[in-house]
C-alpha cells in the first residue's frame, strides 16, 4: 500500500464573497452582519451597469472601507492612495477580480 502525500497551498484563501452569499453568517456577530448589510445597501445605490470594471471595483473598495471603518476614513486625506492600491491588487489577482465581477453583476443597476 502506497501512502500518497498531497501538498496544500499554504497561502490563505482570498475570498470576500462567502458572507455575501449567505455562507457562514451564523458565525458572525450582529455588528458584523450590520456592516455587511450596510455594504450591500451601499453597493445597490452606487454601482451602475455603465461603470467600467475599474470604477465599479473602486466603488466596492470605498464602500467596504466605509462599512468597516466609517465614512470618515474614506473621506480622509490620503485615503485615495490606499483605495487605489487595493483596487490595483484586486485587478491584478484573478480570484479577487472574478469575485469583484460577481459582486458587480449582482448589484449593478
Amino acid at each position: 500500500m502506497v501512502a500518497r502525500l498531497e501538498l496544500q497551498d499554504s497561502t490563505p484563501q482570498k475570498e470576500f464573497l462567502p458572507f455575501l452569499l449567505g455562507k457562514d453568517k451564523e458565525k458572525l456577530s450582529k455588528r458584523d452582519i450590520g456592516k455587511i448589510e450596510l455594504f450591500e445597501a451601499g453597493l445597490q445605490n452606487e454601482i451602475k451597469k455603465t461603470d467600467s470594471v475599474e470604477v465599479a471595483i473602486r466603488k466596492i473598495v470605498r464602500m467596504a472601507l466605509a462599512s468597516e471603518f466609517g465614512a470618515a476614513l474614506v473621506k480622509s486625506r490620503g485615503a485615495e492612495a490606499m483605495v487605489e492600491t487595493i483596487v490595483r491588487g484586486i485587478m491584478s489577482d484573478n480570484t479577487l477580480r472574478k469575485q469583484a465581477l460577481f459582486i458587480i453583476d449582482r448589484f449593478a443597476k
